[in-house]
């Protein structure tokens, strides 16, 4: 394999460096305001800062702002907006939307309101990090002539906060300060002109390691007059960056596999459903850990993937294994596969969006079948302004859909966004668990019997892992293990495969299934009785077991 680690998000241009303006003018886009006119921070200390014509023969001392501009609110955005400050005070963490992840490149924005008669002038903010192990101070300079606008970062004070900046236990200030005499006889404002209006207030950067890890498997299609193979390093930056900016991360790590040989058909759902079946197997075979996502991406020459064959109506250009549970047995289906036609990356972070578990989400004619009711947001809106923290874009919260939607333009919702950050929590923390002791339980222990039924097409193979006694089971489908020494029935957990038809069977192997002869296999299933050789069945759930990818 050849391995690829995505650095954390580079610095937001907004107010890191001078140079970075002519970034922010060509990464604008047309989904979001033309950044290239906001202000750079001036990274010099406080003191330093001079501007303005000297009146007296002495240097400009800055001073705070007059005239009764307010900050009424204070924003972070590192993907959604989460409210942090209103009217002066703390927003605590029970009234916020959203997560803020550590070490993430994050945009804070101050919105303020302007009393009648304001003198329009050049403002300062500074924001003052502390805490953490932070002690930083962010500047930014505006022309301030009107209340601020949320679709506008010109008409607020906003900072691009360095990841290395944003550290559990951060807390902020915001003061405004003249630039220029000419103010020194206005009066003040009724409140201080600052955010908090005393001391400084938590930030609110969640205090957890938040990491994916996902190998991307270029696929080498030969079939019929199609012969393409996807270049995985062409499509790396714009893949990393798109999953990196809708999840709540503060590290992606990428690997693009070696070229996969396909050599059957895959303008048909039954091709696209045997290829996901096999990233499924490949994971398992490889020795993946379980917190790892397999993303099989192919070319088919642009043939549409599902007229006529009655899935649903349109081109089906991805698939995921499953919906997946946030277990260490849920590993082998953490598996998907997608196509390379439209925007394949947005395909990208649809179905991993079903490896992490998350349904689809309802939208005006988007006809996706097993939507989230639960999903709170009317017409599958994002609900909230996001923002790309590497493309410096907003995304307006009601001309946006839910990622996991069939509609428009799309983005996380702050719903999605908190859904996939603890999903992402649970299993960062299996890298940093230590090695389990001899005979513990743990995902190698056992093994699961998994199946891929589809229009007489079944695939069958064995993983590591097991069912949670609790974990909910099928009453209709059973799998019968036929030992020489006697019959296993074993109750099948049973689902279907979102934007297709295949019926996934996961059944656990039956106590000291190594040390039996097994002699045949039985599923029974309300649409009848079906028998499946042991021979073709690929046996991947212990290192004995184990069969090298073919």
């Amino acid at each position: 394999m050849l391995r690829s680690s995505i650095a954390l998000a580079p610095l937001l241009c907004l107010s890191v460096a001078s140079a970075c303006s002519d970034d922010l003018s060509a990464n604008s886009g047309t989904e979001g305001p033309d950044t290239s006119g906001v202000s750079a921070t001036d990274t010099d200390p406080p003191g330093d800062t001079t501007t303005g014509e000297p009146t007296t023969g002495e240097a400009f001392e800055p001073f705070p702002a007059r005239g009764g501009i307010v900050i009424d609110r204070v924003e972070a955005n590192s993907g959604v907006a989460v409210m942090i400050g209103k009217d002066g005070g703390e927003v605590t963490g029970a009234d916020r939307v959203g997560y803020l992840p550590a070490r993430r490149d994050t945009l804070v924005r101050a919105y303020f309101k302007l009393p009648e008669g304001w003198t329009p002038r050049e403002i300062e903010a500074r924001l003052q990090l502390s805490g953490g192990g932070v002690d930083k101070v962010y500047k930014n300079k505006l022309l301030v002539e009107n209340d601020s606008r949320d679709s506008d970062l010109k008409s607020t004070f906003s900072f691009g906060v360095k990841a290395e900046d944003i550290q559990p236990g951060l807390k902020y200030s915001i003061t405004l300060w003249e630039t220029a005499p000419g103010q020194e006889d206005t009066p003040e404002g009724d409140v201080p002109p600052q955010a908090p209006h005393t001391g400084a207030a938590f930030v609110g950067i969640e205090n957890s390691v938040a990491k994916m890890r996902v190998v991307l498997v270029p696929v080498a299609y030969n079939y019929g007059e199609c012969q393409a193979t996807v270049d995985g390093a062409a499509v790396e930056a714009k893949f990393k960056s798109a999953l990196f900016q809708q999840n709540a991360l503060e590290e992606l790590e990428l690997t693009i596999h070696e070229p996969y040989a396909v050599e059957f058909d895959m303008t048909e759902y039954q091709g696209l459903s045997r290829l996901v079946s096999e990233m499924s197997q490949l994971r398992t075979a490889e020795g993946a850990d379980p917190n790892v996502y397999y993303y099989g991406l192919f070319d088919n020459c642009g043939a549409c993937i599902g007229s006529g064959s009655g899935t649903q109506a349109g081109c089906t250009v991805g698939l995921a294994a499953d919906i997946t549970g946030d277990s260490k047995s849920d590993a082998s289906r953490r598996a998907a596969a997608g196509q390379m036609i439209g925007k394949p990356e947005e395909t990208f972070v649809h179905e991993i969006g079903h490896t992490q578990g998350r349904r689809h989400i309802e939208c005006p004619g988007g006809n996706s079948q097993g939507n989230d009711g639960t999903y709170p947001h009317a017409n599958g809106i994002i609900g909230v302004w996001g923002f790309g923290i590497q493309d410096i874009r907003l995304r307006h919260p009601s001309t946006h859909s839910d990622y996991m939607s069939y509609c428009g333009s799309t983005w996380v919702s702050d719903w999605q966004w908190n859904a996939t950050y603890q999903r992402i929590r649970t299993l960062s923390e299996w890298d940093l668990e230590g090695a389990p002791a001899p005979g513990s339980d743990g995902p190698g222990e056992g093994g699961l019997l998994l199946g891929a039924i589809d229009d007489g097409q079944e695939m069958w193979w064995t993983a590591p892992g097991s069912l949670p006694i609790d974990a909910p089971r099928s009453a209709t489908h059973t799998v019968e293990f036929e030992f020489a020494d006697g019959v296993a029935p074993v109750a099948a957990q049973v689902s279907v495969r979102p934007h297709g038809t295949t019926l996934n069977i996961v059944a656990p192997l039956p106590a000291d299934f190594d040390r039996r002869q097994l002699q045949r296999l039985t599923l029974r299933a309300p649409e009848g009785t079906s028998e499946v050789a042991p021979t073709s069945v690929r046996w991947l759930h212990g290192p004995d077991r184990l069969k090298a990818a073919e």
